[in-house]
């Protein structure tokens, strides 16, 4: 009889991935043997010093809960206690302090229970309680019939938390995806498209019903491939696929399977075809990130790519018609390589149709108040956090007198950093003013620096001193020396007396 029902009350047990399903199906079952009005599970959780209600089955209900009742200090030590046995018989719950204090939470008029010990790896994780509402019902036969099923009710429980703590990630992710796609889909939804960005918004509105190439110059970190987004779901191509590829980041010997794929058998390793970046993205948007990092080589494939609109995989010879839209972007001034000869000229007119220059973040200062709300709101999704930490307004005034060298993706790590310090606030940023002795802001509210080399009274010699500053605003803007934003701008100077500059203190 035993093999029996322990055979039939396991399949209860397993008969649905719902834990108060499961729990109804098993209790149906078992209260056939045994005197019982209900079963409830709990945990006990240490880390809060509670004991936690997960599911209740009776005869007219089963249920998730989530129910926590506060326990004392000697309730904590009695649970602690490493000879409790896995089974207990309490026919009248007065006489365990424990049980006569939580149980009645969930079941006031209970009267006596059977108490089965759930572990996970030698740890006490909390009991399934097998409950009457009349004193004196159970006998050590009742114990003996339900002892074997505590292995399975400690798997299925260690499931089901795992599984609430999954969803309840999902559901601060599904969240965090909200936020970002109302900040990257929607016109009005990227942060700053009515301050600092206006202008480039009004381009983006302009040229994104078309399928007009676009090329995007800016610093690294400050958007660029947020603006790429924003231009592919204003288009007619919403809906369709968005391929990002990072073109520095490709292996000059990877570039051709990359980019256009491979046939089967085009060499070693090529198992099976393959589509490339190319094929992906037909129909909709192919987004170029650092396309100045691309070798002469990749450049003329590309260019030939562009002007026929087909592709051919590796080891091929199938021509495949493209339908896609070309966005490309770099942090490097492609019109200075382009003089060089590091980057094809008629890849430059192909690309560059339509150019657009993201400004970086300390050239929109007026857009850090609203990211930085943007992405604690961000933050506090991802880390689960029921209130958003708050910011003074003297650690804000801290943030927006940065120079942030690393535009947007570094005020991002800023933030992430000081919520993990702390997350319930007020945020931090004290730290960003270590080393800014030698920095003033001039009259446009720019942080500038004053002494690069930190110089004490013994002084070096003024071209080296002329060469760290220039090598400064060459890191600010990202290697940019012409145009807006660029380091003759920055520096006040003819682009050319400052490229003369460079190469005589051999900078270039």
């Amino acid at each position: 009889m035993k093999k029996q029902f322990y055979y039939q009350a396991t399949q209860c047990l397993c008969s649905s991935l719902s834990l108060e399903n499961a729990l109804q199906n098993y209790y149906e079952y078992v209260k056939q043997h045994l005197p019982i009005d209900g079963i409830f599970l709990n945990i006990y959780r240490p880390e809060h010093g509670d004991i936690q209600f997960l599911a209740h089955a009776n005869d007219s209900h089963a249920s998730a809960i989530d129910k926590q009742v506060k326990i004392s200090p000697e309730m904590e030590e009695l649970l602690q206690q490493n000879d409790r046995p896995i089974i207990r018989i309490i026919n009248d719950i007065h006489l365990d302090k424990v049980t006569h204090f939580v149980a009645p939470h969930l079941v006031p008029d209970i009267q006596s229970v059977i108490l089965l010990r759930m572990m996970s790896s030698n740890t006490h994780l909390g009991v399934v309680g097998f409950y009457s509402k009349k004193i004196g019902q159970f006998k050590p036969l009742h114990a003996d019939l339900i002892e074997p099923h505590k292995d399975t009710f400690s798997l299925i429980t260690a499931f089901n938390l795992r599984g609430r703590n999954l969803l309840r990630a999902n559901r601060a992710l599904s969240q965090e995806n909200v936020n970002l796609k109302r900040a990257i889909f929607s016109a009005d939804g990227v942060v700053g498209s009515e301050a600092g960005l206006k202008k480039v918004m009004e381009k983006v509105a302009a040229i994104a019903p078309l399928n007009t190439s676009v090329l995007m110059q800016g610093e690294t970190g400050c958007g660029k491939e947020v603006i790429a987004n924003a231009i592919h779901a204003k288009s007619n191509r919403t809906g369709k696929p968005f391929i990002k590829v990072n073109c520095g980041a490709i292996p000059e010997s990877l570039i051709d399977s990359e980019l256009f794929g491979y046939e089967k058998g085009a060499f070693t390793g090529a198992e099976t075809r393959k589509a490339g970046y190319f094929e992906q993205a037909n129909g909709g948007t192919i987004f170029l990130d650092e396309i100045g990092e691309l070798p002469l080589s990749a450049q003329v494939r590309l260019l030939r790519v562009l002007q026929n609109s087909s592709i051919t995989r590796v080891g091929g010879y199938e021509s495949i018609e493209l339908n896609i839209r070309v966005i490309a972007a770099t942090h490097r001034n492609l019109q200075a390589m382009v003089h060089e000869k590091t980057f094809r000229e008629d890849l430059w007119y192909r690309l560059a149709v339509f150019p657009i220059e993201i400004p970086a973040l300390r050239q929109r200062r007026c857009d850090i108040p609203l990211l930085v709300q943007h992405f604690i709101e961000n933050l506090a999704a991802k880390f689960n956090l029921e209130k958003l930490p708050r910011v003074t307004p003297e650690q804000l005034n801290v943030l927006n007198h940065y120079s942030w060298p690393g535009n947007v993706r570094e005020l991002i790590n800023v933030l992430e950093r000081a919520i993990i310090q702390q997350p319930h606030g007020p945020l931090n940023f004290d730290l960003l003013q270590m080393g800014t002795e030698d920095q003033v802001v001039n009259q446009v509210g720019q942080t500038i620096i004053i002494d690069p080399s930190h110089a004490s009274d013994k002084l070096v010699p003024l071209d080296t001193m002329i060469s760290k500053y220039i090598g400064h605003a060459m890191r600010i803007t990202g290697g940019k020396l012409y145009g807006p934003g660029g380091a003759a701008e920055l520096l006040d100077i003819n682009p050319n007396t400052l490229k003369s500059k460079m190469k005589k203190l051999g900078l270039c």
